[in-house]
């Protein structure tokens, strides 16, 4: 009898669009199982995506994943959001291996195009953030990213979990975003990094930026990479529920069109504070750690120190002098 496998996931509001398309992926490479965690009267029309599907949700406060902890029967199980598809190829090794865990690092893609999702062609950047698959029987607690187990197994770690990346789908489309922002749609979340405010400049200047969501840079830091990276074929066929978007946009009362540009706006300023030699330079570090011996770092970190060194550089006198006077060399390139 060959091993099952499960899914955690945490459902927000927002995701009724592209939840489908989530179950229809997982199903198809053969996840046995499903166990959505949403917070308690929330995500409506996701409920309705979820009992078309015949598949039971647990509500809990704060989208706590370790409350179905207890209810999980199948051999392994894997935690990712709604954004997050699994390779087709871990299923197979999940058969053919023995392991306690496994860590696999992110495939990321993003796009401002609504109709960009869907697209069979796209950028993907492989970064080592962690998501994890485990041997059910050897869980000590349910984390998003990493879970706690234990016993005698095996235990692999990105270098293994490179032949099976996670592709994230980190922006489906301004859609996504704006549904994402919460106030548009309501939103309950227990912590969300994505809405931590960031500043730049301490107002002494006229050069400071209007403080922004931490969510805002990790998207533009993420295009800017993908813009240095080749077009290649998306492996797996992805889809947005147009009655869904245009229930969800139903439910709003604000000028959605209006929202979406100030959104574009927001994330074009900060596209234009990275600088192109540090986006190359971010590339190649990257390849370097994953081709080594590769362990989990934090994006967000990653993206916010690289933003403020950035812009610290776009603000200093040489900078600007030369800005002004339309000269770029190799050292200030932009």
């Amino acid at each position: 009898m060959g091993k099952s496998c499960a899914i955690v996931v945490r459902v927000f509001d927002g995701e009724a669009p592209y939840l489908q398309s989530f179950i229809d992926h997982h199903r198809a490479i053969g996840i046995d199982q499903f166990y959505p965690v949403i917070a308690p009267g929330g995500a409506p029309l996701c409920r309705e995506i979820l009992s078309r599907n015949q598949l039971s949700f647990t509500e809990v406060e704060g989208q706590k994943i370790g409350a179905v902890r207890g209810l999980i029967q199948q051999d392994y199980v894997a935690v990712i959001d709604a954004d997050e598809y699994l390779h087709p190829d871990l299923l197979p090794f999940i058969q053919e291996e023995k392991f306690q865990s496994l860590a696999m690092p992110w495939r990321m893609t993003a796009t401002l195009s609504d109709s960009g999702f869907e697209s069979s062609l796209k950028r993907f950047f492989v970064f080592p953030q962690i998501k994890s698959v485990m041997r059910t029987r050897s869980l000590t607690g349910l984390g998003l990213h990493r879970s706690g187990t234990k016993g005698g197994g095996r235990c692999l770690g990105l270098k293994q979990g490179l032949a099976f990346p996670v592709h994230h789908y980190y922006l489906r489309g301004l859609d996504d975003l704006m549904l994402k922002e919460g106030g548009v749609v309501k939103r309950t979340l227990a912590h969300s990094t994505g809405r931590k405010s960031v500043a730049l400049g301490d107002g002494s200047t006229g050069n400071t930026l209007t403080a922004f969501p931490s969510r805002h840079a990790r998207v533009a830091y993420l295009l800017k990479v993908l813009d240095q990276l080749p077009e290649q074929k998306d492996p797996y066929t992805v889809s947005t529920d147009q009655v869904m978007l245009n229930r969800l946009r139903d439910q709003m009362s604000v000028d959605t069109d209006l929202i979406k540009a100030e959104l574009k706006q927001s994330i074009d300023s900060i596209c234009r504070i990275f600088r192109k030699r540090s986006i190359c330079n971010q590339i190649q570090d990257i390849e370097h750690i994953l081709a080594d011996n590769p362990s989990k770092i934090s994006y967000q970190k990653r993206v916010l120190r690289q933003l403020r060194a950035d812009y610290k550089t776009r603000q200093s006198w040489p900078y600007r002098v030369l800005s002004n006077l339309g000269i770029e060399n190799n050292a200030w390139s932009g």
